[in-house]
């Protein structure tokens, strides 16, 4: 019995000691396995400063372990310290229980170079095997449960070599209560640091039973200069930055992640970015959301508030296209995919739900600058605010919007409508009291003109049926000035604008204008800038072309005052033309008026030298008085002379004769030739005689009924060439100056012709050609400088004609 008692005390003895060398052995021997066959277990360099296991206890303890990375150029994976504690009697009833894992200061570097990870060979090394495992018989499943887990002073680096994109984690600081696989809930908390500031702390809840989950995210001032890289893949900018807050939290299941419910609140300050030359593009100073629900399986997302604050933004236009397009890489070309029919059931269902209880932009600023025309255009507009009440894009809304703009001046726009139907919106828009100097670069641009004065107030109102504009314009200006056109730019729209400005502006210094604005939005000529310009300008061309008209508010204008090239008094109907020019420099007293005679001599010859043969017949049938005088015609034989043919065998006699005298043959001269041949030089100083005495029968007719004279009113001659080649109507244009400005009303227009087109007769006999008279053959006395409305100087005046001319301002009846 002893015996037995002694052996059995050797054998638990020895057993002991076996146990406790094994204990003792296990850790260095361990050890040094793994760090011998690295390479077969890893593929890479493991070294450990320590290893304890304690086989009684279920603890594993782990210091200064190191894992090198690809050729162990560097260092893959580290830590301080890993420890571990595990039960070992539940692993007879198949649970794990693991009462606690701490890690401390695990520092892990990875590397991407475009697809391929610096681990990619740890994964394939630890791939399952393309074996058929062999059937087994159904076993009793595992529990697992972990508990107390712990990463305390972690650091992640990681470094995308493509784009030389560099984040990082510092002080990583995860606490788990537990982890549960058996039907038991999870709970996992985490607080990661960012290596470039910022840090995000997460809280899961995770039932393995339903698959449900609950994710809370705590994301604090996450600075974003670290995503610049990303940002570039898609956007040519120069820097970002600003910081990223949010407080979300996640619900759903693992079985339907579409249909994943949100709510929290995010915002995000000091955002800035800036373009490839580091210019500010956009800008916000604070913006900040609070989304009350978020269903991405019905889509559906409400928010109670969005704000916007100090925002900021920067749109240039350049001739090759505009700063905010130049931001965006264009996309790689795809193949076009052939497109499916879709079901119209489903294209009938429900599309995505916006709701925005409480929108608001405050603070914000827009700069306008365009540098594609001579002289640069910049534009700020500050203190842009706007508000909206429960917004939709689905259904009508109200959104009204105020700013403060460059110098002087408010700017309103309201907007009726919806975002998912762009076919048919109202939009008006108010601008008033704005510096119109601001603007002289467009003006410049398209009328040569620059803007030295002016406030602008501006109202606009447009609705959209249907895709087609109807819009209207209001244009109030007060006090437009502008300085004198730029000979050297070629603008877009040849406007007398100066002009056009001054007689568009009221007795208060307004410019008033309503423009009305309609066209198609899908016609590709459609630019609503364009129409409101050109309607400007066919306002301002109008009112140059036909100012009588504008001022009186009559259809009927004045644009020249027809003349009778043998007419010696005014006509009732040419006197009531006078007046209203006069009125019109009482009305407007900066404004300078030019007259000018211009007959037709090439068409008015033929009729007067066809006159002079007439008197020349009658004079040589009247018999003279003892003086050898012949008594002078009255107006009813002037009338009658006027009646005889020339054409008539007397006439025609008795013009053959005097060609015969003069030693000239009449043979095949038509009666028209043979006057023009006979009293050529008569008919045209008769002529010039004329046009002098009509002017200053003209310029005393204003200066003493009117009190008109220069330089309100000139009258100005034309010189012996001009005279010569015209070939227009017989009149007197007119011509409209302000600050050396002039346009001539109306255009020149031919001489009236017959059915044929050749210019109508002026009396019987006269020819269908009359010849071009050359500029030789006028007076040399012809004045070339303007002739003053209170005087004519001439050689022979309505007074002298009077001794040629019949009783009642007839031509004189003289041999």
């Amino acid at each position: 019995m002893k015996r037995a008692y002694k052996i059995t005390l050797i054998v638990v003895a020895a057993l002991i000691v076996l146990v406790l060398a094994v204990a003792v052995a296990v850790s260095p021997v361990t050890k040094n396995y793994i760090e011998k066959h690295d390479r077969e277990l890893l593929g890479r360099s493991i070294r450990m400063e320590r290893l304890r296991i304690n086989i009684f206890t279920g603890r594993l303890r782990v210091e200064g372990l190191r894992i090198g990375g690809t050729n162990d150029s560097t260092v893959f994976f580290a830590l301080d310290s890993f420890d571990m504690r595990m039960r070992i009697l539940p692993l007879l009833s198949n649970r794990v229980i693991v009462k606690h894992l701490h890690f401390t200061a695990p520092d892990i570097k990875v590397y991407q170079q475009g697809s391929a990870f610096s681990f990619d060979d740890i994964l394939r090394r630890f791939a399952s095997a393309d074996t058929v495992a062999a059937a087994e018989e159904p076993s009793k499943p595992w529990e697992i449960g972990l508990y107390d887990i712990r990463i305390r002073k972690g650091r992640i680096f990681y470094k995308d070599l493509e784009l030389d994109a560099i984040w990082g984690l510092n002080d990583i600081d995860l606490q788990i209560p537990g982890v549960y696989f058996g039907g038991e809930k999870t709970d996992v908390g985490a607080v990661l640091n960012f290596a470039e500031g910022g840090s995000l702390a997460t809280s899961v809840a995770y039932d393995i039973a339903s698959s449900e989950f609950d994710i809370g995210l705590k994301l604090k001032d996450l600075t974003l200069t670290g995503m610049l890289p990303y940002f570039r893949q898609s956007l040519d900018i120069g820097s970002v930055a600003g910081r990223l807050s949010a407080d979300i939290r996640l619900r759903g299941d693992t079985e339907h992640l579409l249909s994943l419910r949100t709510e929290g609140t995010a915002s995000l300050a000091g955002f800035s970015l800036t373009d490839m030359q580091q210019r500010p593009v956009a800008g916000v100073d604070t913006l900040g959301m609070q989304l009350a629900e978020g269903d991405l399986g019905k889509m559906r997302f409400r928010f109670d508030r969005l704000y916007v604050g100090g925002f900021s933004l920067l749109a240039e236009l350049t001739p090759q296209g505009d700063n905010l397009s130049a931001l965006m890489k264009p996309s790689p070309e795809t193949p076009a995919a052939s497109a499916e029919p879709v079901p119209e059931a489903a294209a009938s269902e429900g599309g995505p739900t916006l709701q925005i209880a409480d929108l608001e932009i405050a603070g914000g600023r827009v700069t306008l600058r365009d540098l594609t025309m001579n002289r640069p255009f910049e534009y700020a507009m500050t203190d842009i605010r706007m508000r909206s009440r429960n917004f939709d894009p689905s259904a009508r809304n109200n959104l009204q919007i105020e700013a403060r703009m460059q110098r002087t001046g408010q700017a309103k726009l309201r907007w009726e409508g919806t975002l998912d139907n762009l076919n048919n919106q109202n939009i008006t828009l108010w601008l008033s009291n704005l510096d119109l100097r601001d603007f002289s670069p467009y003006c410049e641009h398209f009328t040569a003109y620059p803007l030295t004065r002016g406030n602008l107030t501006f109202r606009s109102q447009n609705v959209i049926r249907n895709r087609y504009l109807d819009g209207t314009n209001h244009l109030d200006v007060f006090e437009p000035r502008v300085d004198k056109k730029r000979k050297d730019l070629k603008p877009e729209m040849n406007i007398p604008l100066k002009l056009g400005l001054y007689v568009l502006k009221d007795k208060k210094g307004h410019v008033k204008m309503d423009l009305p604005v309609g066209g198609n939005l899908d016609s590709p000529e459609f630019s609503y800038r364009k129409i409101v310009l050109k309607a400007i300008g066919n306002v301002l061309l109008k009112v140059v072309t036909a100012p009588f008209s504008f001022l009186s508010g009559s259809r009927d204008n004045l644009e020249y005052i027809p003349v009778d090239p043998a007419q010696y008094a005014f006509t009732s109907e040419q006197y009531a033309s006078f007046d209203q020019i006069a009125q019109m420099l009482k009305d407007k007293p900066e404004i300078q008026i030019a007259l000018t005679q211009r007959i037709n001599l090439a068409r008015a010859l033929p009729a007067q030298a066809a006159n002079a043969l007439r008197l020349a017949y009658h004079n040589s049938l009247a018999a003279a008085d003892s003086t050898g005088q012949r008594p002078q015609l009255s107006m009813l034989e002037y009338e009658k002379l006027q009646q005889i043919d020339i054409r008539t065998p007397a006439v025609a006699a008795f013009a053959d004769s005097l060609l015969t005298a003069q030693g000239r043959s009449p043979q095949g001269m038509s009666p028209d030739t043979k006057a023009l041949a006979l009293y050529r030089e008569q008919a045209l100083g008769l002529l010039r005689r004329m046009m002098a005495a009509r002017d200053k029968a003209l310029a005393e007719y204003m200066f003493t009924t009117h009190g008109v004279q220069p330089p309100s009113f000139r009258l100005q001659p034309l010189d012996s060439l001009a005279l010569a080649a015209y070939t227009g109507r017989d009149r007197y244009t007119i011509a409209l100056g302000v600050d050396g400005e002039t346009i001539e009303i109306g255009e020149e227009q031919p001489a009236e012709t017959d059915a044929a087109g050749t210019p109508a007769e002026s009396g019987a006999g006269t020819t269908a050609n009359p010849p071009a008279i050359p500029a030789d053959s006028l007076p040399a006395t012809t004045p070339a400088a303007p002739v003053p409305a209170t005087s004519v100087s001439t050689e022979t005046t309505a007074g002298n004609a009077s001794a040629e001319a019949p009783a009642g301002d007839a031509p004189a009846v003289s041999s």
